[in-house]
């Protein structure tokens, strides 16, 4: 019924997908917990786990639904596929078309995070829940907690996982760019603007992409924050240093001199600053996977320094 009513109102601006997808995970987890004692005592602990592989059934068919109404929704086929079409023309002569406004997109990841985080949470808890009964078939067990990573939901869960990966890399490659583009001196700073702006760009995506618990996510984020930082950041940096004359402008005096000295000093600590900021950078990332879970931390940790070397 909610979701028929979510269906109804897809004219409007703003539907709320999560709050639909959130409900229907409340009801399966409170069927599952009100339930527990009376399945365990009619049928054992293993009623409890055929139940609960019953409902899951229901999230498979239900969650599945909500979350391919939510991609066509915010047409993220169409966007991604426009996304897409952007990067590519951006390497040809010329350039081409804007591509789509990242704000707009922002907007967007910060819905898939939620929807991904709450599939994450379901399906810890349920399988936690199978793992912690005591006294089931050993060989249900494997059968039980295998249909959570194989049926439906997660199938499309992977799907909306793909879109959240080329709307996150497209709107850290934008912002990036724009930080670059519009850099200027800040009165009273050591650096430009483009330093503190570029590392917060890259802070918030990776910690956006840790956020949603899946590792593909995150090493995918990663390598793009990865090459921006050696490619067009790190070419950025060094632009001011290679200035045609910069030397002869300092050393030969003039009006100019003050101006030109200040310019060096402001690159070099530039420089400076960044290799700082890296430093922090995979330090703050490293804390936030060990937060999501220690075998998460053991391959994204190993990862993340192969990375940043």
């Amino acid at each position: 019924m909610e979701f028929e009513q979510l269906v109804e109102t897809m004219d409007q601006r703003n539907v709320n997908f999560v709050g639909c997808l959130t409900n229907l995970f409340k009801d399966i987890v409170l069927a599952i917990e009100e339930n527990s004692e009376i399945l365990s005592g009619l049928c054992g602990e293993d009623g409890i786990v055929y139940a609960i592989c019953e409902l899951q059934e229901e999230c498979d068919s239900r969650g599945s639904v909500i979350l391919k109404k939510y991609m066509e929704y915010r047409k993220l086929a169409k966007l991604s596929s426009e996304i897409n079409a952007h990067n590519t023309n951006m390497l040809s002569v010329g350039g081409g078309p804007e591509g789509p406004d990242p704000r707009e997109v922002e907007l967007y990841l910060e819905e898939i995070l939620s929807l991904m985080q709450l599939g994450e949470d379901y399906t810890e808890f349920t399988i936690s829940k199978i793992k912690g009964l005591t006294s089931v078939d050993p060989e249900l067990l494997p059968r039980a907690t295998k249909a959570f990573r194989s049926g439906s939901f997660s199938k499309v869960a992977q799907d909306l996982t793909g879109f959240y990966v080329i709307l996150e890399g497209f709107f850290m490659l934008e912002n990036v760019r724009k930080a670059i583009r519009i850099d200027e001196y800040v009165p009273d700073s050591l650096t430009t603007s483009m330093v503190d702006d570029v590392f917060y760009v890259l802070q918030s995506c990776l910690r956006r992409a840790i956020s949603t618990s899946n590792i593909s996510s995150v090493v995918a984020v990663l390598s793009g924050a990865s090459s921006l930082l050696g490619n067009e950041y790190h070419e950025a940096l060094q632009q001011k240093i290679r200035e045609p004359n910069l030397g002869a402008k300092l050393f030969f005096g003039g009006v100019g001199v003050q101006k030109t000295g200040t310019e060096i000093a402001t690159a070099l600590n530039n420089m400076d600053v960044s290799s700082e900021y890296v430093l922090k950078l995979k330090h703050e990332i490293e804390e936030q996977c060990g937060e999501v879970s220690d075998v998460y931390f053991y391959y994204l940790k190993i990862y993340i320094t192969n990375e940043i070397h």
